[in-house]
């Protein structure tokens, strides 16, 4: 006989979370991307750029396109209280403001993702509603869930 378990759904306010914007695009210079969105990168370089290790070290060979990716304000962690959820939805009605400008790197082959990284909790469902969907949808902005231990 198959044991059954009872399990208790979390809310979205139990995740550990930090979510940043991803921007890759054939050309576009990074500098352009921190002056119009106002975030600071932790990562960037530009085509054709030498490619570094982490440390700043050359690996040789270049970059073949543009890379930015900076940390969304206020997401260090999804503190209890506030799921990523509403955080996303607020980030998203922030982001909704550079539409014209996300929709003319995405005219240009250029690709804009969140990667949401969660830590795991056994027995919790993650859940994006509707709502945040449309609004992803709406933008063109793909999300990449990246699950890490803490």
């Amino acid at each position: 006989m198959a044991s059954s378990r009872v399990r208790q759904v979390l809310p979205g306010s139990a995740f550990t979370y930090a979510v940043s914007l991803r921007v890759r695009h054939p050309n576009l210079d990074p500098a352009v991307l921190t002056e119009t969105l106002r975030f600071a990168p932790l990562h960037s370089w530009k085509a054709g750029d030498p490619r570094r290790s982490a440390t700043g070290a050359v690996l040789g060979g270049e970059h073949r396109d543009s890379y930015w990716s900076a940390p969304l304000p206020g997401d260090a962690s999804g503190v209890a209280g506030f799921p990523l959820e509403l955080f996303m939805a607020q980030q998203l009605l922030q982001l909704s403001r550079h539409r014209e400008f996300l929709s003319r790197i995405q005219a240009e082959s250029g690709q804009v993702s969140l990667l949401v990284e969660v830590s795991p909790v056994e027995n919790a469902v993650l859940t994006l509603s509707t709502g945040i969907s449309r609004k992803l949808a709406d933008l063109n902005i793909e999300v990449e869930l990246q699950f890490v231990s803490e």
